[in-house]
């Protein structure tokens, strides 16, 4: 399916100012006090928390000024991708120096299994209950924030009909015009465990994906790591069509970058954040409410706008510009393929080590 252009379009969404009701504090809090709004507050205290970077973060900086009002806190922000947080906690156990890390990877698991992060209470979050079902989690920890989709983004100038499957990165006509991004990063990882389960294989047969990936070398422009790069690619006219995120594709689009998203019509893989409590924080409380600010309808209209992602509190409104560009509502979010990240993780070291061999022959 096509999405509506980005550009001067999106850059009039973003112009709207969107308000919606916050729910109010769990009145067993003894040092809260309500704003004008019926949002609970505290009594002071200082977080650090963890950013992906780019518009996120620049998004991310603005609803803080937010929390820290209304909880009478500090939040200081360290941006830091998924993997690399894991990294930093690891080796800070026992004893962080960060209250609240971002994940998008599912590194949450791996968090968990080596007991990195902290169980939610349900009783003292306000916002679970208002949450699609399948973002929460069955382990207990924090649910999933917002969501993007992995599918296609392309130049919609160079090409007027929208892709409507994966197979169509392969074919002869975008030769030398197609974005892959390194398996090192989530996207490029994701998208090689796609390229497997369509050609019989998947996480625990990773194979079927090397051999496709070898035969899409040919239609590549580039293969870049970071994804900042993917947009260069297409804003310099080096690439057309990349398997990549819907988020970043929104926030291309708002750089001026004629970028359009499509969902293959064999499933877009469903791409998930979360906020975790970091074991062992000295300031968990305040860092339950961060993680539960999060989850509010309005603070995800702004992570909408700002930064892409897609709302998982089913009393969140997005206009209806946003929703025609975003992935939005319960049953596309049910629809979206699910990974098994814990294969994922357990075997990217393994499918590193082949992709470096596939790409330098």
């Amino acid at each position: 399916m096509r999405k509506p252009i980005f550009g001067k379009a999106a850059a009039g969404v973003l112009a709207l100012l969107i308000t919606a009701t916050g729910c109010s504090s769990n009145g067993n809090d003894p040092a809260a006090a309500a704003d004008e709004n019926g949002n609970a507050g505290t009594a002071g205290g200082k977080l650090v928390v963890t950013s992906f970077g780019g518009a996120i973060e620049e998004t991310q900086r603005e609803y803080i000024k937010q929390f820290e009002e209304e909880y009478n806190a500090k939040v200081e922000v360290v941006t830091l991708y998924s993997a690399d947080a894991l990294a930093r906690i690891r080796a800070e156990k026992n004893n962080p120096t960060l209250d609240v890390v971002l994940f998008s990877g599912g590194q949450e698991q791996i968090a968990a299994k080596e007991d990195l992060i902290e169980k939610i209470d349900p009783d003292q979050m306000d916002n679970l209950g208002d949450l699609y079902p399948d973002a929460l989690n069955a382990d207990g920890y924090a649910p999933y924030f917002g969501y993007e989709a992995l599918g296609i983004i392309y130049n919609h100038e160079a090409i007027p009909a929208a892709p409507t499957s994966w197979k169509d990165l392969w074919k002869d006509e975008y030769k030398g015009q197609v974005g892959l991004v390194d398996i090192s990063n989530t996207y490029g990882n994701q998208f090689l465990v796609a390229a497997a389960r369509m050609n019989g294989g998947g996480e625990d047969n990773i194979q079927p994906g090397l051999d496709a990936i070898k035969e899409l070398l040919p239609n590549t422009a580039a293969i870049v790591k970071s994804s900042p790069e993917v947009g260069n690619l297409f804003a310099q006219d080096e690439a057309w069509i990349a398997p990549f995120d819907s988020g970043y594709a929104y926030t291309f689009g708002k750089q001026g970058v004629p970028i359009s998203f499509a969902l293959p019509e064999e499933g877009a893989v469903g791409i998930y954040m979360t906020a975790q409590v970091v074991k062992g924080s000295p300031n968990s409380e305040l860092a339950r409410k961060y993680v539960d600010f999060l989850l509010r309808p309005d603070i995800q209209v702004k992570t909408a706008e700002g930064g892409g992602y897609s709302p998982t509190n089913s009393k969140t409104e997005l206009t209806d510009e946003l929703k025609a560009i975003l992935p939005y509502g319960e049953e596309t979010f049910n629809g979206l393929t699910r990974l098994d990240l814990e294969l994922v993780n357990n075997n990217k070291a393994e499918w590193m080590e082949e992709w470096s061999k596939l790409i330098t022959q």
